[in-house]
């Protein structure tokens, strides 16, 4: 069989989509001093952090462990978008969010007013949704934020509610694909959750409901 040279999309391609969309000619690199290749390339990014932060079955990690480190802090990486301690792991004994201490990112400890992690052994297991590379996305996806990119980017630089209404139909297709191959991915079901089975209180999650229906 022969090998499709275009078969998954790049970065460079998405923005050149967007820049086609709004009338601009495409470009064979990124490192071009242009204010329209600017705004394409922010506006992908962007909506590749909205997209992701969703949380679908390829970037999100449950039981991720994380050292602790030697102040008994633990430290959050950098492309972390959600983050939360594994209640199965930690049975609720730590109530943590993500907080800042001097410009580093770790968990802290609301129940005990405190960064430090005395009894949770060696690590803390996470369940963590992950900001990856565009590269890195499955193509359904890369075409799904794409062309939700180039509605805002459009929206951006030409202002044409037409031209928008139009791409919000790709859009909405494109999401509706997307939310598809997550569901085969993620072998979902209502009545109990395919990784705890043993607690029905997993399955139902109301943000996921709200925004993928």
């Amino acid at each position: 069989m022969a090998v499709v040279s275009y078969g998954v999309s790049t970065e460079l391609d998405a923005i050149n989509s967007i820049l086609m969309s709004v009338g601009e000619s495409p470009v064979n690199t990124l490192n071009v001093q242009s204010p329209e290749v600017v705004i394409a390339q922010s506006t992908l990014r962007q909506v590749c952090r909205e997209v992701l932060q969703e949380g679908w079955k390829f970037n999100t990690e449950y039981e991720y462990p994380i050292e602790i480190d030697t102040n008994k802090n633990v430290v959050i990486p950098n492309n972390v978008l959600q983050i939360d301690l594994n209640h199965f792991k930690h049975s609720g004994h730590h109530d943590v969010v993500r907080k800042s201490d001097n410009g580093i990112y770790k968990l802290y400890d609301l129940t005990d007013h405190t960064f430090e992690f005395d009894d949770a052994g060696e690590d803390v297991y996470c369940d963590i949704i992950w900001m990856i590379d565009f590269e890195d996305i499955p193509q359904v996806f890369k075409s799904y934020i794409t062309v939700r990119a180039t509605r805002m980017a459009s929206n951006r630089m030409v202002n044409n509610g037409q031209a928008a209404e139009l791409i919000a139909q790709d859009e909405s297709l494109a999401r509706a694909l997307a939310t598809e191959y997550d569901c085969k991915q993620g072998d979902y079901n209502i009545f109990q959750d395919s990784r705890y089975r043993h607690n029905p209180s997993t399955v139902y999650r109301p943000y996921q409901v709200l925004q993928r229906r």
